[in-house]
């Protein structure tokens, strides 16, 4: 009983570290927003908007409904950001139309869930695991695109390559989790939430250090064609 309680309240430290951690990117993308080409401004929204989500859902803990819709809400802002990021840097036109169809077919599948399949549900599984899928996918190919035309002579300071890197690095990384977490916390008591809370944050870690990164490295693109990602 004891080591379930110093558990918890290490998820409950690591958890608010992370959520604070999100400022870090937020904060240099401020500072060296005038550098910043439109996809990396708008993930820098998308970053500030679900920043502002996750600081806003605790307040409404007493209304267990309305924080429930902040979650909702925090995934579908964040895949929507996140996803059309990639109809900006890819190069065809239907490449960009197909990430749009995916993007409004994710919604209205977020609907669906919202309102019948998990409704009333503090995890929307469903959701989540159509959003690491979709997420993960776009980003990997992207990642195949830039392989191919190998514009760069260092990934290491291409901000597009180390935000998809990030975005396919966390949601492969807590896709099986959203997969099974339905379940898992429905199931579980309150260790089992904070598990699952925790191993999320651990990987937000990586992802939130990479956006950092990639806004810090924003000026030093080394692109053979910088247009098409203006």
């Amino acid at each position: 009983m004891l080591l379930s309680s110093q558990i918890i309240a290490l998820a409950e430290y690591v958890e608010q570290g992370t959520n604070l951690l999100a400022l870090l990117p937020l904060a240099v993308a401020v500072v060296r927003w005038a550098h910043l080409t439109r996809p990396l401004r708008l993930v820098a929204v998308g970053l500030g908007i679900t920043a502002a989500l996750v600081f806003l859902a605790p307040l409404s803990r007493p209304y267990l409904g309305v924080e429930n819709l902040l979650w909702h809400v925090y995934t579908i802002v964040q895949t929507l950001f996140f996803g059309g990021l990639y109809v900006l840097v890819f190069r065809w036109r239907w490449q960009q139309r197909l990430v749009q169809l995916a993007l409004a077919g994710f919604l209205a599948f977020a609907l669906l869930d919202w309102f019948w399949l998990e409704q009333g549900a503090s995890l929307h599984a469903y959701t989540h695991s159509l959003q690491g899928a979709l997420l993960v996918g776009l980003g990997g190919l992207y990642l195949r695109q830039l392989a191919h035309e190998m514009p760069v002579t260092y990934l290491g300071n291409h901000s597009l390559f180390l935000v998809s890197s990030g975005l396919v690095m966390y949601f492969s990384g807590t896709v099986l989790l959203y997969v099974f977490a339905g379940h898992f916390v429905a199931t579980s008591d309150l260790l089992g939430q904070h598990v699952v809370s925790m191993l999320v944050s651990f990987v937000n870690l990586v992802q939130l250090t990479l956006f950092t990164l990639a806004f810090h490295r924003a000026p030093r693109l080394l692109l053979l064609s910088v247009s098409a990602h203006d």
